[in-house]
């Protein structure tokens, strides 16, 4: 094996930076840009918490074990405990009963303001107003506080942008819509194009069949998922929360290396705090010839896996060690 012939000691890494304390060594372990190492990911956003989202979309995704994002209006967002004749919300919108066991599902419940009010039309008390009513909704119907957020309209400014990241740990500031201009061929391509520029593509999708920017017919969109199901290689799908959380662990993240080839100890540490920022990161390690590898940090065994000549260890940022020996 070619891989760690000399000792390494204080190699520190940053995500697209090396930094090398001793001369002429060039460590082969590297943060991967996705989860898995793979070329792309996905995140599947939907807008409004509409009806068929719940009933279509939900099923659709889980029958392929892909997790979503669904960025709910709490105004609008009916209680189906409530009488009848006390509901003033329209039965067109998932309940936050239905809203609750989606997140049970693991599906990601996130904010999409209040009222969905234009952001950038309101004054400071009205914009923290929009955004933190809905944030303690949330919080209280489903049991945990939403991490992300997506502009009503996707509409936003600096303004915006800072008041929502006060208590959100990501926002949408990009998307590719789905909707009644998508077709398989159309979808397929975007695929393939995120693969091929090694992109996070964030898919924005409302209707499913009947509302804004309905799918010309579901099964365009149930095709598409098991396409993407069949290339799991090469795609990373999860949630906006998750994928977001991962980018900033890895761009934020220091890895000091010591060992030698077959027996390394290496720390992935991160500034940010690990209540919230808890994805495992992927650490790639170039190992000619490997056959088998454990990764331990303390008793704990961290998952491995091992693809022809490379180790892939999946790791939270910690400051505890963790040993990696192979061979």
């Amino acid at each position: 094996m070619n891989s760690f012939r000399a000792l390494f000691s204080a190699v520190i890494l940053s995500f697209g930076l090396v930094e090398v304390i001793a001369q002429d060594i060039r460590p082969a372990i590297k943060i991967a840009r996705f989860a898995g190492d793979r070329a792309a990911a996905i995140s599947y956003t939907f807008d409004d918490n509409l009806r068929d989202q719940f009933t279509i979309a939900v099923p659709m995704l889980n029958e392929v074990g892909f997790k979503g994002t669904f960025f709910v209006i709490a105004r609008s967002t009916p209680d189906a405990t409530a009488p009848a004749s006390n509901q003033k919300i329209p039965p067109r919108n998932i309940s936050w009963e239905e809203l609750k066991e989606m997140s049970n599902q693991g599906h990601e419940i996130a904010n999409h303001s209040w009222s969905h009010a234009r952001l950038t039309t309101l004054q400071a008390a009205e914009l923290d107003d929009e955004i933190n009513k809905a944030y303690e909704a949330i919080s209280a119907h489903i049991g945990k506080p939403p991490l992300t957020l997506a502009f009503p309209g996707n509409a936003s400014n600096p303004e915006v942008r800072t008041a929502c990241l006060k208590r959100h740990v990501a926002i949408r500031t990009y998307q590719d819509a789905i909707g009644e201009k998508s077709t398989i061929d159309s979808l397929s391509a975007w695929t393939d194009k995120l693969i091929s520029e090694k992109k996070w593509g964030v898919a924005m999708l409302h209707a499913i069949v009947q509302g804004y920017d309905q799918l010309k017919d579901p099964e365009i969109f149930r095709s598409h998922l098991k396409n993407v199901k069949r290339r799991e290689n090469d795609i990373w799908v999860d949630t906006f929360a998750n994928v977001a959380r991962y980018e900033q662990e890895r761009d934020n993240a220091k890895l000091e290396i010591t060992g030698s080839d077959g027996n390394v100890t290496c720390v992935v540490s991160s500034s940010l705090d690990p209540q919230r920022y808890n994805i495992p990161l992927t650490l790639v390690i170039a190992a000619s010839g490997v056959t088998s590898a454990q990764a331990k940090r303390a008793s704990q065994e961290l998952p491995v896996r091992i693809d022809k000549n490379t180790i892939y260890v999946d790791a939270t940022p910690s400051t505890q060690p963790i040993t990696i020996i192979w061979k």
